[in-house]
C-alpha cells in the first residue's frame, strides 16, 4: 500500500509570486508587514519584500521596477503615509520608494481600467481602516482584503485567492431532465356562466293599491288614477224648453 502524496515545496503547483508595496509609518506597523510577509512565505506564497534586499547595495529604483514587473499579484498595504506619499502630499524628499512605487501602480491602473483590480490587491491589516488606501484605488467598488488577525485564520480569503483556492465552488451542471406535460384531461374547464340577479316576482294576483285624485276646473274633473291624467266634463244643468221661455226684449233668444 503506498503512501498518499504529501504536499511540499517540491511538489506543489508552482507559488504566486507577490509583491509587498507598503510605508514604514512607525516601528509596530512595519512589524505588522513583516508578520504578513512571513505567513504569506509559509504557507506557499512567494512574497517579496524590500527588508532582505536592503541588507546589501540596491538601485532602488531598478529594484521596484523589477519586482512590480514580475509579481503575480501586488499588496498594497493601507497606511495614512502610504496614501499621502502615493498621492503627493508628503513632505519633500520623504517616502520617495512609495511615491515611485505608487507612480508604476497608477500606470497600471490606467492601463488596464476593467482587470486592474485582480493583480493589484488592498490589503487592511489590524488597526488600520481601507480609507488608508490611495484614492486612484477606491474610486470604484473593489475588492479590499481585511486582515482581523495576523494569523492562518485572519489571510485565509487573502491566501485563497492567491493559491486560487476558493472556498465557494459552483456545482457541475446535471443532465438536462425530461418534464412530463400536463395532460388534457388535467386542463380545467370553464364553469357555468354565472346567472344575472333579476328583481324578485311579484305574487300573482296581487295588484297594487290604486291611487286616485281629482281636481275640478270651471266644471271640468281632472283626476289622475296611477299616474295617468283623465278629463271628465260634468252634465250642464237642465233647462226649461217650454213657450214660456224668456226672451229679450229685441225677441231673441
Amino acid at each position: 500500500m503506498t503512501e498518499p502524496d504529501v504536499p511540499t515545496a517540491e511538489n506543489s503547483p508552482s507559488a504566486p509570486r507577490v509583491f509587498i508595496s507598503y510605508a514604514q509609518d512607525d516601528d509596530a506597523h512595519k512589524e505588522r508587514v513583516r508578520c504578513l510577509w512571513a505567513l504569506l512565505r509559509g504557507n506557499h506564497v512567494d512574497a517579496q519584500i524590500d527588508g532582505p534586499a536592503a541588507e546589501q547595495p540596491q538601485d532602488w529604483p531598478m529594484w521596484m521596477t523589477g519586482q512590480i514587473r514580475e509579481a503575480d499579484y501586488i499588496l498594497v498595504i493601507a497606511s495614512p503615509a502610504y496614501r499621502r506619499r502615493a498621492e503627493g502630499e508628503e513632505e519633500a524628499g520623504i517616502g520617495r520608494g512609495v511615491a515611485w512605487e505608487a507612480r508604476q501602480l497608477r500606470a497600471i491602473v490606467h492601463r488596464n481600467p476593467s482587470d486592474w483590480h485582480m493583480r493589484i490587491l488592498g490589503v487592511v491589516l489590524p488597526g488600520r481602516s481601507g480609507d488608508d488606501l490611495p484614492s486612484f484605488m477606491t474610486g470604484g467598488a473593489v475588492t479590499v482584503y481585511e486582515v482581523p488577525s495576523l494569523d492562518r485564520p485572519g489571510i485565509e480569503g487573502l491566501l485563497r485567492y492567491l493559491l486560487q483556492q476558493p472556498f465557494e465552488t459552483v456545482p457541475p451542471l446535471g443532465p438536462r431532465p425530461r418534464l412530463p406535460a400536463r395532460s388534457a384531461s388535467e386542463h380545467p374547464s370553464p364553469g357555468p356562466a354565472p346567472e344575472a340577479a333579476t328583481a324578485a316576482p311579484k305574487p300573482q294576483g296581487a295588484a297594487a293599491p290604486a291611487q286616485q285624485s281629482i281636481t275640478s276646473y270651471g266644471g271640468i274633473a281632472v283626476g289622475a288614477l296611477n299616474g295617468n291624467v283623465h278629463f271628465h266634463q260634468a252634465p250642464l244643468p237642465a233647462t226649461d224648453t217650454g213657450t214660456g221661455a224668456a226672451e229679450d226684449e229685441d225677441g231673441a233668444r
